[in-house]
């Protein structure tokens, strides 16, 4: 969740967002109808990428396929977990084949191939995921949570307080969760109550550090309450 996570990359939706059209309306010069245009593809941008970050699942006909990049270097490689500049999350193969392992729920994996736009051709042959986190798991404890965590004036999903942490004040046992988060049912998830957060079962947390894997996500152990 850091500022070396994010990367500037760009996702097609079918059916609701195409960027290669909007990187297209993105130009000086353009006419008062593709202005309108262009304002009305932001606006259902925003609309998508507020569903995902409500841990809404996608209908199968509008997920993503390619990543898009502009002028990208085919010799940088990629960390194992990172976010679009939306905050869309994408891992590796390699990621994608552990997380698989486990118990996801209604989350979902989809392949995408990597483009860079602004070269007009594959950045590479390797095949990245489109993370579709889709389980909700309500088990924060705020009240012995490190004093630094914020109360929002705001919510983003019905019937629960959001709060958020800033990346610089996460570390181990900075966050609490209630004991019976041992029992979850699945091993990744997000919690309504604190804002862009990933949670994971020890189990899953494991097979990533024995696959050298766990790095990019940049995980803290949690307290127990």
């Amino acid at each position: 969740m850091f500022d070396e996570n994010y990367r500037v990359f760009e996702l097609s939706f079918p059916g609701l967002f195409n960027y290669p059209e909007f990187n297209k309306l993105n130009k000086m010069g353009a006419s008062a109808e593709e202005k309108e245009k262009k304002n009305e593809m932001t606006q259902k941008s925003i609309e998508i990428i507020k569903r995902y970050h409500k841990a809404e699942k996608l209908d199968l006909a509008n997920v993503p396929t390619i990543l898009y990049a502009h002028g990208f270097s085919k010799t940088v490689k990629l960390p194992s977990f990172f976010r679009t500049q939306d905050g869309f999350v994408i891992v590796t193969e390699a990621c994608a084949n552990v997380l698989k392992q486990f118990r996801l729920g209604e989350s979902v994996l989809y392949p995408l191939s990597f483009f860079d736009i602004q070269l007009n051709e594959p950045v590479n042959a390797q095949t990245y995921y489109f993370f579709n986190i889709a389980e909700l798991k309500s088990y924060l404890c705020p009240e012995y949570c490190t004093q630094e965590l914020d109360k929002r004036s705001y919510t983003k999903h019905e019937g629960y307080q959001l709060f958020s942490l800033y990346h610089a004040d996460y570390a181990d046992y900075a966050i609490a969760v209630e004991k019976e988060v041992l029992a979850c049912d699945v091993d990744l998830w997000q919690d309504p109550e604190l804002n862009h957060s990933i949670f994971m079962s020890d189990e899953l947390k494991k097979a990533l550090d024995e696959a050298q894997l766990s790095d990019a996500w940049q995980l803290f152990l949690c307290d127990l309450k």
